[in-house]
């Protein structure tokens, strides 16, 4: 197991007692299982649909940010972006607390590339922000990651602002899977366990 291995899986067994976040006006927050992602990155790094030299991914609903960390290890870019700003500022929280797990078992230290907003997914507004921290645009955006929420509107936007072959991940279904205008479904069941999904845009 390489230390970057080893690294991912310590931060997989870090979230894995914080699977449900705090409690907020919409409810209890489920999150990633990052055991999962883990696998289907496995399989977007064999096909080369992951390289850290280029990779630009971006999470439009962070939450905790805890995919943003893990993705940081294998991508040039981690942006993620959450709405709800209580989230937002668990993030810092949690942040630290995992840069002091790392230290204590003398693994990876979390790169320099991640960047989270307090936004809505779906404002140019916060599109702009993205572009004023990072020089980023949503054209420049390789994979494109959401638990379910709001998966339809967010294929909206990005089959009108991402680029043609930018990839979508989506987690959190079971057996019935949607069609998005615009998008080829490519894996219904990345990674196992059959709650990812991963869609690839056409051309507009």
């Amino acid at each position: 197991m390489t230390e970057v291995e080893k690294t991912l899986l310590a931060i997989s067994e870090f979230f894995d007692n914080l699977k449900v976040g705090y409690t907020g006006h919409s409810g209890y927050r489920k999150t990633t299982d990052l055991y999962v992602l883990a696998e289907a990155c496995k399989e977007l790094i064999e096909r080369d649909l992951i390289n850290p030299n280029r990779t630009v991914f971006l999470d439009l609903g962070a939450g905790d940010g805890r995919v943003n960390l893990f993705m940081s290890y294998l991508v040039r870019y981690s942006i993620g972006i959450e709405l709800e700003e209580f989230i937002f500022e668990e993030y810092f929280i949690r942040r630290n607390e995992l840069e002091k797990y790392l230290i204590d078992k003398n693994l990876i230290p979390l790169p320099e590339n991640i960047f989270i907003l307090n936004g809505n997914s779906l404002s140019p507004q916060t599109h702009e922000e993205l572009f004023r921290k990072t020089a980023l645009t949503l054209k420049e955006v390789d994979i494109f990651y959401t638990y379910i929420t709001l998966h339809d509107a967010f294929a909206d936007l990005i089959y009108k602002e991402g680029k043609e072959g930018a990839l979508y991940m989506v987690y959190g279904f079971n057996s019935v899977l949607p069609r998005y205008e615009g998008f080829r479904l490519i894996e219904a069941n990345l990674g196992l366990k059959g709650l990812i999904a991963l869609y690839r845009k056409e051309a507009s």
